[in-house]
């Protein structure tokens, strides 16, 4: 959320002074623009704390923080799949790969036997 990185100064200011966390006047659009900063733990201390205020007053914003971390956990298990699925092909395919490797090799090694076999007889022969 770009707008957070805007709104944090100007909270700051205000919680400095008092207004914010004595009256607990966040509005909950404000409060909505600093969930996933809270949820990651990344807001400074007076911040999370007038957040966590806000949310111990606000049905509203606890909803939608509930409603974040699903989508959060939504996207991290998803992701495991993804990851799970990734490992599981390299699994199917690795003895296909081996022998892709090993069918290259042989002829790689007969070709550099030639040339060095091709290279000793020219060298005895001079």
């Amino acid at each position: 959320c770009g707008s957070t990185y805007r709104i944090i100064p100007f909270l700051i200011h205000f919680i400095k002074r008092g207004d914010l966390i004595e009256k607990n006047k966040i509005s909950c659009k404000i409060i909505e623009d600093l969930l996933p900063s809270y949820k990651d733990g990344i807001l400074t201390d007076s911040v999370n704390d007038a957040v966590e205020l806000h949310l111990n007053n606000c049905e509203y914003c606890r909803t939608k923080l509930h409603e974040l971390e699903t989508v959060m956990d939504d996207a991290e298990n998803n992701s495991a799949k993804r990851d799970a699925a990734f490992i599981s092909g390299i699994r199917r395919y690795k003895h296909y790969l081996i022998g892709l490797a090993i069918g290259a090799a042989i002829p790689i090694g007969l070709f550099l036997i030639f040339v060095l076999w091709v290279v000793g007889l020219m060298i005895i022969n001079n």
